[in-house]
């Protein structure tokens, strides 16, 4: 292979790498699809690649003894995950699962390693992505912690408006009110309340999945 895919220059691991290294490590990684609930692997399971999502979002979550499901942050085109597998860590910690048609690609853990060793250069880019994660942590750990519901359905809709939004204003969920309930530690029915609190205070406007935001500075006011 004497190319590359252009959309290798949307992750962060690969941004900045020269066309050559984009051609050497376009000739070792895989393709695979899932379909929208299709499971990528689960939590505990032997971490054997390193995934790059190239269309599609994938929903990362860990499931407690009782079986609650918890939502551990939403991927979109351009994110990594499982790359927790190349830091002295055999198991996959959380379960991926499609959100749609998804389409990836791949790198095994053991290519993954050694062309880590031979290319030393891209542990910047490594290092980028493990930033944006821990940021992304410390922002859910903020709006699970130190905020009251309201403010915790705010901050989601606007982190999700910013990350997936069709418009400026206007954003199409691709997970149901239970599924946003696991994701900011709450229950539904609370979900569904705030929503409907924000849409009587004509801050929103809800139709099914899709959520209008119709006042941004007064929704901001909330998170």
């Amino acid at each position: 292979m004497d190319t590359y895919e252009p959309f290798l220059r949307n992750f962060i691991l690969f941004s900045e790498m020269s066309d050559s290294d984009l051609i050497a490590i376009s000739a070792l990684l895989e393709s695979s699809s899932s379909h929208n609930g299709e499971i990528i692997f689960m939590q505990g399971d032997i971490g054997n690649n390193v995934y790059f999502i190239k269309k599609g979002k994938v929903k990362a979550v860990r499931n407690n003894v009782n079986g609650d499901e918890q939502i551990l942050e939403i991927l979109q085109p351009g994110d990594v995950f499982g790359e927790v597998v190349l830091f002295g860590i055999d198991e996959y910690p959380a379960t991926a699962i499609a959100l749609d048609e998804v389409e990836l690609v791949f790198l095994s853990k053991t290519r993954f390693k050694e062309y880590f060793t031979a290319n030393p250069q891209i542990a910047w880019g490594m290092l980028r992505v493990m930033a944006k994660k821990l940021y992304r942590a410390q922002r859910k750990i903020e709006n699970l912690g130190l905020k009251d519901t309201r403010a915790r359905v705010a901050t989601l809709i606007i982190d999700m408006l910013i990350d997936f939004g069709e418009t400026e204003n206007e954003l199409v969920l691709d997970i149901n009110r239970q599924e946003m309930a696991n994701y900011i530690g709450t229950s539904r029915e609370t979900v569904s309340r705030v929503l409907s609190d924000f849409k009587n205070e004509d801050i929103i406007e809800v139709n099914g999945n899709r959520i209008f935001i119709k006042d941004f500075s007064a929704l901001k006011e909330w998170t």
